[in-house]
């Protein structure tokens, strides 16, 4: 956020400070009028603090990481995505009903305090992320289970070479799509040819046609 532009910080901070709830950023360096509601550092336990029962809303970009702690432990999330996977992440929590998600550099104050207070006042967001995350812990295993079981299931079978992909038979020219791309240039680049020589007949002809009228 400290890097952003200051309008949006601005917004952001004039946004927070009419909550009634106390808010935790993560912010480099020191923020300038902070609000009195508002505590910042530079790193905090993320997951620890998403688990705490008093924990309303998670406001993140949505990356993927920080998406499945927010499922993991139930928290509905207001997510302004920037790059990569980001917006794909936001759009499939924004499907299941546990999410909101808004552009970063159209935000203003009354746009994000409505945004904040729809979450946090409506069960339904809620309600949403506890169920998404119920369904989500119901596995045979623990994730520490299942690294434990394929680990050893491929030792046991020897690299489990049967799970490999056949991707990784391809040779070079097919791992590049060079016999794909051949076969669509080479029939572009005869007709090409075909055209120029037309091209060159045509006018060698116009050229002698010329001559004779002028003669």
């Amino acid at each position: 956020m400290s890097t952003l532009p200051e309008k949006i910080e601005k917004a952001f901070k004039e946004a927070i400070a009419q909550l009634p709830q106390r808010v935790l950023w993560k912010y480099e360096g020191e923020m300038k009028d902070k609000p009195t509601n508002v505590m910042t550092k530079k790193w905090f336990p993320q997951r620890d603090i998403l688990l705490h029962p008093k924990v309303k809303l998670f406001i993140s970009h949505g990356g993927i990481s920080g998406m499945y702690e927010a499922v993991d432990a139930g928290i509905p999330v207001l997510g302004f995505p920037i790059f990569y996977d980001q917006p794909r992440n936001m759009a499939n929590l924004v499907d299941i009903g546990m999410a909101i998600s808004m552009d970063l550099f159209s935000v203003t104050k009354e746009t994000l305090f409505d945004a904040i207070n729809k979450i946090i006042n409506d069960e339904t967001y809620t309600k949403n992320a506890k169920e998404i995350s119920i369904q989500f812990k119901d596995r045979h295993m623990s994730p520490a289970e299942t690294v434990v079981y394929w680990t050893n299931y491929v030792i046991r079978h020897k690299g489990a070479p049967h799970l490999k992909l056949q991707a990784l038979k391809l040779s070079w020219y097919q791992f590049f799509l060079l016999d794909v791309i051949s076969v669509i240039v080479f029939p572009l680049l005869f007709i090409l040819y075909i055209l120029f020589k037309l091209n060159r007949i045509f006018f060698r002809d116009i050229k002698k046609f010329f001559k004779i009228k002028q003669n």
